[in-house]
């Protein structure tokens, strides 16, 4: 299963950007020919998430060409 470590990417990347801001929202763009179970990701993502500013973070889906499978955008919360 491919996407535990996908998902281990993609939260060590926003996590990295989010300079500790916790974040909401990741967007990812996913194309048919990239092998990629959206469930499985999805679960792997909740799981890998926990503790880190990630957790909780809504993973969204755009349907991409190919096999693109990049991060397309993320939100995260302001500073007060």
């Amino acid at each position: 299963m491919h996407e535990l470590g996908l998902s281990r990417n993609v939260v060590a990347i926003v996590s990295d950007h989010a300079k500790g801001r916790a974040v909401k929202r990741v967007t990812l763009s996913v194309g048919p020919l990239a092998c990629v179970e959206e469930q499985a990701l999805s679960f792997c993502f909740g799981v890998v998430a926990e503790g880190t500013v990630l957790e909780g973070a809504a993973l969204e889906f755009i349907q991409a060409e190919g096999d693109e499978f990049k991060i397309k955008e993320f939100e995260y919360e302001e500073a007060a």
